[in-house]
């Protein structure tokens, strides 16, 4: 039989739209991989690593911090120092403490890079410096916050 009719033929798409966007797609999830591996990067490259010292005398490098948080009593007392030049100096003695003791140069970090470090006792000292350091009115109490440095500097292992 046949028919008048013709059929209409099949209807269909460009191919080019549909590889374009697949280029944009596949680049777009190629910049956010290389972003994302870059951020990685960056961090783990900033991540402080701990160094073991050997045979380190941890009683010489306690007695002479001990030593330094004696001398910032002393002058306390005196009124030799003030409160926010106590503070500075027990901030100075506690890092360089750390430092001795771990090789971590916790005297350039700021107090989320010390978060950074994993040492809760030692975020908590600083933070409860930050304030009397850089107050405009110092307010502190310098003798607590000196029991509490030595204190950590005792029970350090």
């Amino acid at each position: 039989m046949e028919s008048s009719v013709e059929l209409q033929s099949p209807f269909s798409y460009a191919v080019w739209p549909i590889v374009v966007a697949g280029c944009i797609a596949a680049a777009a999830i190629l910049f956010f991989l290389i972003l994302k591996y870059i951020r990685f990067r960056k961090i783990k490259k900033n991540t402080p690593k701990i160094v073991v010292r050997p045979a380190l005398d941890i009683n010489a490098i306690k007695r002479k911090y001990l030593t330094e948080l004696a001398g910032i009593d002393r002058d306390f007392n005196m009124g030799k120092e003030d409160i926010r030049g106590a503070y500075q100096r027990m901030s100075q003695c506690i890092r360089q403490f750390v430092h001795a003791v771990t090789g971590i140069k916790v005297q350039n970090y700021t107090l989320q890079d010390i978060k950074r470090l994993n040492m809760p006792m030692l975020y908590a000292l600083v933070a409860e410096y930050y304030a009397p350091e850089f107050a405009r009115k110092s307010e502190g109490d310098v003798r607590n916050s000196l029991d509490k440095t030595r204190s950590l500097i005792e029970r350090w292992r």
